[in-house]
């Protein structure tokens, strides 16, 4: 079974979107999603979400949760377990694109 490593980043909107996609035929464990205010000013609100393909809600990560305003917020403390074809969705609060997602990935297929 081999594991590959995997990070990706997101700016996040007030559109639910797609962090990351776990491959068919792969389970994936979320080490990390980091997400950051980069606005100096204003705070922002994220919403985290694993869906199946067809973006049915199967969990709530989180839910409306205030980031400051240059500042950071981890919202898997723990792993998190994602299997073949579901998804990790964030949606901000802000269309501006104030909060920027970092995720990391092991993927085991």
């Amino acid at each position: 079974m081999p594991e590959v490593f995997q990070r990706t980043s997101l700016a996040v909107t007030s559109t639910e979107q797609d962090a990351y996609v776990c491959p068919t035929s792969t389970t994936a464990v979320v080490l990390s999603c980091l997400v950051a205010n980069v606005d100096g000013t204003n705070s922002d609100d994220i919403t985290a979400k694993v869906t199946n393909s067809s973006n049915t809600e199967q969990s709530r990560i989180a839910s409306t949760i205030t980031v400051p305003a240059d500042a950071s917020l981890e919202l898997i403390p723990n792993k998190l377990v994602l299997e073949a074809n579901e998804k990790l969705r964030l949606t901000g609060a802000a269309a501006s694109g104030r909060l920027s997602a970092t995720v990391s990935i092991l993927e085991i297929s």
